[in-house]
């Protein structure tokens, strides 16, 4: 999964607006259980997720789909929300014509700081942390078969549409110059079905990046997590006109820290 590619000079500046797929089947997948994660990629299963529940003319309509891994790729940890995060920045990379990133790109739109004079800085930890996603990504397949909605709910062409494709199409490569400085890039070999799929339901959220910079805050995982979960959540209420409340509760379970301590929840 990783390439060694000879040096180049590669200039290109990060996304400054945050596109987010927000369809049914990118959350339900970053948030699925342990148990229903090793349903699909431990034992071959499809789950479905339910796109209506009392439609007029057809009753419920579902979607199936399959989560696996690329044969020699064995982690099994569930999808998170973090995940969901970096795929948005790639995402959102994408979408402005870069077709490649690298590690500090991904953090300044992790952490809000795409201006011109952002800092993007990784550190060894943010390091780990993205580029065990990115891998993670680019190495788990889903197979979505969504041909119900499509043509019951007229999304896309109605016509039957069955994807199979690495959640995040790319490659690592490493010892290529970007601006100047030795580094890791994650090119991008072709849009990410997840974004696919959200814009044929019209279910994508987009925001100033900018916005998640909050003063004062070190951007650790879990901080980054919280933060772009929350984010996402007030873009959704915003344009769905929801009950505006945000709950400790869901923040904690998103997180994946339902369970941890008293103290790990106040910090």
């Amino acid at each position: 999964m990783e390439i060694v590619r000879p040096k180049t000079n590669i200039q290109f500046y990060p996304a400054k607006k945050r596109i987010v797929p927000n369809c049914k089947l990118c959350k339900v997948i970053h948030n699925l259980t342990r148990d229903d994660y090793d349903y699909m990629v431990v034992k071959d299963k499809k789950r479905r997720i339910i796109e209506m529940r009392h439609h007029k003319r057809y009753g419920e309509i579902n979607s199936l789909y399959k989560i696996s891994n690329i044969n020699d790729y064995d982690n099994t940890d569930p999808l998170t929300e973090f995940d969901r995060a970096v795929l948005s920045v790639c995402v959102s990379n994408f979408a402005i014509g870069n077709r490649c990133v690298t590690p500090a790109v991904i953090l300044r739109g992790l952490a809000g700081k795409t201006s011109k004079g952002g800092k993007g800085k990784v550190n060894p930890a943010q390091l780990d942390a993205i580029l065990f996603s990115v891998k993670k990504l680019m190495s788990t397949i889903i197979d979505l078969d969504d041909t119900q909605p499509n043509e019951c709910l007229d999304y896309g062409s109605k016509k039957s549409a069955i994807i199979c494709s690495a959640i995040l199409p790319a490659y690592v490569a490493k010892e290529t110059t970007i601006n100047g400085q030795d580094a890791y890039i994650i090119g991008f070999d072709r849009e990410s079905p997840l974004i696919q799929v959200a814009r044929e339901r019209k279910q994508i959220l987009t925001y100033n990046t900018e916005l998640l910079d909050v003063p004062g805050q070190q951007n650790t995982w879990m901080n980054i997590t919280l933060k772009n979960y929350a984010m996402s959540r007030v873009q959704e209420i915003k344009l769905h006109d929801i009950h505006p409340t945000l709950t400790f509760a869901d923040l904690f379970a998103k997180a994946r820290i339902a369970n941890a301590s008293r103290d790990t929840k106040q910090n």
